[in-house]
């Protein structure tokens, strides 16, 4: 807008001063004694040309009076082709225009004149080139002017935005370290007198909503571990009760399988009810784990022991080929709530008669203990989703109907969870041949050193 302005000011200007030497010239030409003919008017405007003006008269048609073969002052050759040339131009527009010729920037004026031989013309045409060169110079310094401004603008103002907004970043990041209680969520309030003045309703209005949050988060809480304590007196009851009476019967009595199963479904919602307890307690950052020295070995066979009741005959255990015994920091109750949780998961997911293995192995670092079977496996794209919190992952093929999405998406959560609480990790692998190869990693301890065990 600045340069449009100034070239339309410059213009203006120009033209007014092309007006005024235009008006003065003429009062000269015409002063007394008045001239009779074209030829007095040009010998007074022999007097009057200068390097920068040209002025001729034409007669009343059109051709320019005595002149054709005069050189002309702006050195653009004769000036009778070039007075007519600009006849035809300027014809029918009595204001001053402007021209271009040669590189060179004119405006050319027209006044008429009475002589007693009839009427005449007077042509005036300025020279303005130097003029619009010192335009366009003005012009390009004012743009290298407003850049720089604009930049030097910027640059100052994005100093002061940075520091400026300086407060906001610190609070945003501050909101980005609020963690899900590992202690209480009141505790993560912001100290609103230390916020600047603009984001101290901010600062109040989060520490308001934290508050919320942590009255619902302690409530549902207390609700699940509450909800668990109580279901589990019931649940061993039902449990203590069918196993005493299926001892009382004999084991082909009509009675005894719907005992076995009111005894395996309460083993079911026992594990499933401690299961929930669990994740309320790590939720509440109140699960506590017992990390000792564990003989895997040792903790396998018990595993088999235990299990191989509930899976007629499936579970198998392949023995160690470690030479040195298999040993590695973690509870033996969790890593035992592990086991039965992936065997169980195994039987769930694979066809009936499908076997499961269940072995270890090692490497200088770590224990891998190994759940594997032999059915459809596991999709590649639900590999890592299975650990999350009510996920179930569909089968690759193969598996019964009545199989399918069975399972309350608990058991391998907390798996992953109870892993990771004893310093380990949890995956899934296919298994060579095909299968689900359920892995869980824990810290070897190696015989030569002595090593104190993870924080739980």
């Amino acid at each position: 807008m600045l340069v449009f302005s100034n070239g339309l000011i410059a213009s203006k200007v120009r033209r007014d001063r092309h007006r005024q030497t235009v008006f003065e010239v003429h009062q000269a030409l015409l002063r007394a004694p008045v001239p009779r003919n074209a030829a007095e008017i040009q010998a007074r405007l022999d007097r009057l040309l200068t390097p920068g003006l040209l002025i001729w008269v034409e007669t009343a048609a059109g051709k320019p009076y005595k002149v054709t073969q005069r050189e002309n002052t702006f050195g653009l050759g004769p000036l009778g082709p070039l007075a007519a040339q600009l006849a035809l131009i300027a014809r029918g527009k009595p204001n001053a225009m402007s021209l271009r010729l040669s590189g060179n920037t004119f405006l050319l004026s027209t006044q008429p004149v009475r002589l007693s031989g009839g009427g005449a013309l007077v042509r005036y045409m300025e020279d303005f080139t130097a003029d619009v060169r010192r335009q366009i110079n003005a012009q390009d310094l004012l743009i290298a002017v407003a850049v720089l401004t604009a930049l030097l603008t910027s640059a100052l103002m994005r100093l002061a935005l940075d520091r400026g907004l300086s407060p906001l970043g610190r609070l945003s990041a501050r909101l980005e370290d609020v963690t899900l209680p590992n202690q209480s969520l009141s505790a993560e309030g912001l100290k609103v007198d230390e916020q600047p003045r603009e984001l101290q309703q901010i600062a109040a209005s989060f520490n308001d909503l934290l508050d919320r949050l942590a009255t619902s988060w302690e409530r549902q809480t207390s609700f699940a571990d509450g909800v668990a304590h109580e279901l589990r007196t019931p649940i061993t009851l039902i449990s203590g009760y069918a196993q005493r009476l299926r001892r009382q019967i004999p084991t082909s009595a009509p009675e005894s399988r719907p005992l076995a199963l009111i005894e395996s479904e309460s083993a079911r919602m026992g594990r499933l009810v401690t299961d929930l307890l669990d994740i309320a307690r790590d939720d509440a950052g109140r699960l506590d784990l017992a990390l000792r020295e564990l003989d895997l070995d040792q903790e396998l066979l018990e595993a088999y022991e235990r299990l191989t009741v509930y899976t007629t005959g499936r579970l198998r255990l392949i023995p160690s080929e470690e030479r040195e015994p298999l040993r590695a920091w973690g509870d033996a109750d969790r890593l035992q709530q592990c086991l039965t949780n992936l065997v169980e998961n195994a039987l769930k997911h694979t066809p009936v008669g499908c076997p499961i293995e269940l072995f270890a192995d090692g490497s200088q670092r770590e224990v891998v203990v190994h759940v594997r079977d032999h059915g459809p496996g596991v999709h590649p794209g639900d590999r890592r989703r299975i650990f999350d919190r009510f996920v179930r992952g569909a089968p690759a093929s193969g598996v019964p109907a009545n199989l399918v999405g069975s399972g309350s998406g608990l058991g391998l959560s907390v798996v992953k969870l109870l892993m990771e609480r004893m310093d380990g990790t949890a995956r899934v692998a296919e298994t060579p041949g095909g299968g689900a190869d359920f892995q869980l990693k824990l810290r070897r301890i190696s015989p030569h050193l002595q090593e104190d065990p993870p924080s739980a």
